[in-house]
């Protein structure tokens, strides 16, 4: 669906001559791009007005897509997948953020998903393998946005506006967790090689 949409802009901007026919490839690319990275967030604002709580939702996903682009993490292998588990996972953030209470618990949570994602980060995706370069900055980018969101997560916290404060955590909380299953099958090849 989205490749359609982006093929869709491609085309009128080639019809409007912003583009030119040769170039088409590449705005095809650049649409696709900025449409996927754009969907969660169309995601989280869907889910908001159905549930009446766009505010939390945008807050659960903003930490959450700006953590991943620079974190990486498990993908599944197709478009369909990923968009059923994208729902559920927002929707089940989205209900937690009812429900969990701030407090000592979801501070040490957050804190341990925060020190997972500085230590583990970034992680490669079999789409993409990063070079050496690529692997010291992205690093350095999660370590800061990281910390920069725990800072704001604080602040939010001592003004006592509960509600968001728990929603940049589980939006920390939901990039570490994402990246599980990737650090398990790296420890499993691990001891793998080490027993040969």
């Amino acid at each position: 669906m989205i490749e359609k949409c982006a093929n869709i802009i491609a085309d009128w901007l080639i019809s409007c001559n912003v583009v030119e026919q040769t170039d088409k490839e590449l705005y095809n690319y650049a649409v696709y791009s900025i449409l996927l990275s754009l969907s969660p967030l169309a995601l989280a604002i869907g889910f908001g007005i159905c549930m009446g709580c766009v505010r939390q939702s945008v807050t659960i996903i903003l930490p959450f897509v700006i953590i991943r682009k620079f974190s990486g993490g498990y993908h599944t292998k197709h478009a369909w997948s990923c968009l059923i588990w994208s729902c559920l996972l927002l929707l089940l953030c989205i209900i937690m953020s009812f429900y969990i209470k701030c407090g000592l618990t979801i501070a040490l949570i957050t804190v341990g998903s925060a020190v997972s994602l500085i230590c583990f980060s970034p992680i490669d995706n079999e789409n993409r393998v990063l070079n050496q370069e690529e692997h010291s900055r992205y690093k350095r980018i999660t370590a800061v946005l990281v910390i920069t969101l725990l800072f704001m997560d604080t602040l939010l916290f001592v003004f006592q506006l509960y509600t968001y404060s728990i929603c940049i955590s589980i939006g920390i909380m939901l990039s570490a967790s994402l990246q599980l299953p990737c650090i398990f099958n790296q420890f499993v090849k691990d001891i793998a090689r080490m027993t040969k």
